[in-house]
């Protein structure tokens, strides 16, 4: 079998894997925006607000990625990454128990990002 179809078939593979927890996540997200919390009282602090500001960058790069791989995979990565960095500045310490959510949500990223790197490769 000829390598570059075999490439062109893990590299598909590799890009719908990423498009389809894509939809997971931003589905996810959607739940929880148009699902807010019911005892809820108060307007979220500034700090919150800067947290889920990276998180919106980081679905607006998954959103990106369907078109643009390696970009929208790299934009959705340093959305986690600036909302980690975030959270460990205005809070003094490290978020623990929500890297598994930040995991889930670069996780496409990297896989965007993967396929990116894979069709690069073939077409030089």
């Amino acid at each position: 079998m000829d390598r570059s179809k075999t490439t062109s078939r893990a590299a598909k593979l590799v890009r719908w894997v990423a498009r389809l927890l894509s939809l997971l996540v931003l589905g996810f997200a959607l739940l929880i925006f148009l699902e807010p919390e019911p005892n809820s009282v108060e307007p979220l602090p500034l700090k919150d607000w800067i947290e889920l500001g990276f998180y919106g960058l980081a679905l607006l790069g998954l959103l990106l990625a369907w078109r643009w791989e390696g970009l929208g995979g790299a934009i959705a990565i340093l959305g986690v990454l600036g909302n980690n960095v975030a959270f460990l500045i205005l809070r003094g310490y490290w978020m623990g128990g929500l890297l598994i959510p930040a995991f889930f949500v670069s996780l496409p990223g990297i896989l965007f990002l993967v396929y990116w790197a894979m069709t690069r490769n073939v077409a030089e």
